[in-house]
Formats: C-alpha cells, sequence, structure tokens
C-alpha cells in the first residue's frame, strides 16, 4: 500500500486515477496502452492464435491493477513533493480526510 500523502489523508483510488490521466503525460500515455490489451487479442485471434490472445487479454486485470497504485503513488508523491497542493487535491477529492468516506 502506498503512503499516506500527509498524516491523517488518505488517497481515493479511482480519483486518483483520473487525476493522473488527465493531468500527466505518462498517466495518459499509460491509460492509452491498456487499448492494446484489447485489439491485439483480436489480431491474434484472427490469425489463429488463441492461447496467446487468451494470455494477452487476461493481462488486462493486473495492467489496470498496476495503473491504479501507479497513479496512487504519484497523488502521493505529488504532495510530498509541493505540500501546497494538497488543499487543491482535497477540493477536487483525490484525498479525504482518514475518518471521512
Amino acid at each position: 500500500m502506498p503512503p499516506a500523502p500527509e498524516t491523517g489523508f488518505r488517497v481515493v483510488r479511482k480519483e486518483a486515477s483520473y487525476w493522473w490521466r488527465t493531468r500527466t503525460v505518462p498517466g495518459a500515455v499509460l491509460h492509452r496502452l491498456m487499448l492494446l490489451f484489447i485489439f491485439v487479442p483480436l489480431a491474434l485471434v484472427y490469425y489463429r492464435y488463441y492461447v496467446a490472445s487468451f494470455l494477452v487479454f487476461a493481462g488486462i486485470v493486473p495492467y489496470g491493477l498496476l495503473l491504479e497504485f501507479a497513479a496512487e503513488w504519484s497523488v502521493a508523491r505529488a504532495i510530498r513533493k509541493n505540500p501546497e497542493t494538497l488543499e487543491e487535491f482535497a477540493a477536487d477529492g483525490v484525498v479525504v480526510p482518514d475518518g471521512a468516506e
């Protein structure tokens, strides 16, 4: 589990993923690569590589989880580098106080 950006706060993973995808270049590129997990298996089925197609398509879940963790780490790192952005992240709903849901 990634470290908390500040004591008393936690990162909302889905909101962090949206922030990372829309506001950073690496996040946008890595999220666009998710499309390869859809189109490459279709091409492999076309060429009758069924097992390889299944293995590539099965990689979509671990890759999606990796993207969520990377987004969470990115938000925590951004807050550690610039503590004044904590209020901005809290206003966007990316980080919430520990007790809040």
